[in-house]
């Protein structure tokens, strides 16, 4: 049954939400986690098989891989300003990647994590396909990878305007590298929302963190595993 009920609930859902966060205007009121956690909550209930609902998404996965190509649209729009910052843009989002992976390893350090969790940690700020290939690359664990890259992701379109806005971040292009490098595509969503300046310059950050990230990630946890021997 889940398998046709699968598509109308999701999409139901996220029009749902789509209409109360227009009205509540909330940022715990978020299109990706409460359908989310409902979908969760109804699985857990009935014992229906979470294989049967992927397979009844398949339709909307094959048309998230298409939309992924609608990010190129802003860019393009925004490609002047883009131009005329784009070394300091590369240079901010790969500092992005060092701060965070490079956090991860000396927090990990200290609490003496294990290796694995580390590698699948350390690629928490970027795109999920990208993060299961980099972490599984050092040793890690792809599927806690894809879950921890869901829930920062989550995390960041709920409170990164909020946190930007208590550090008086107002600067529209800024405000977009930081959701971009800090909540990859659901942090891009997010973005678009407030504006095309903020959702073109975060889909760029996903991109150059991503980029930097894979490069930084395998050297830095390596390094890191040669000074705690």
């Amino acid at each position: 049954m889940m398998v046709w009920l699968a598509l109308p609930l999701t999409a139901g859902l996220y029009l749902w939400v789509k209409m109360l966060a227009r009205r509540y205007k909330s940022p715990l009121i978020n299109t990706i986690m409460l359908p989310a956690l409902i979908i969760i909550a109804v699985l857990m209930l009935t014992g229906q098989d979470s294989s049967a609902y992927q397979t009844g998404t398949q339709p909307l996965n094959r048309l998230l891989e298409l939309a992924v190509v609608a990010f190129a649209l802003p860019l393009y729009q925004q490609a002047a300003k883009i131009r005329e910052q784009l070394w300091p843009i590369v240079l901010c989002c790969s500092l992005s990647a060092l701060i965070s992976v490079g956090t991860t390893l000396i927090i990990g350090g200290i609490l003496h994590a294990k290796p694995e969790l580390l590698a699948s940690i350390a690629t928490k700020s970027i795109t999920t396909p990208l993060a299961m290939s980099v972490s599984e690359t050092m040793g890690g664990i792809p599927a806690i990878a894809a879950g921890l890259v869901i829930i920062v992701g989550m995390m960041g379109a709920i409170i990164g305007f909020p946190l930007l806005k208590i550090a008086g971040v107002v600067h529209p292009e800024a405000q977009g590298l930081a959701m971009g490098a800090g909540a990859h595509a659901i942090g891009i969503g997010a973005a678009a929302e407030v504006g095309p300046v903020q959702g073109a310059f975060a889909s760029l950050a996903m991109v150059v963190s991503g980029i930097a990230t894979a490069v930084l990630a395998p050297p830095l946890f390596h390094l890191y595993l040669w000074f705690m021997q």
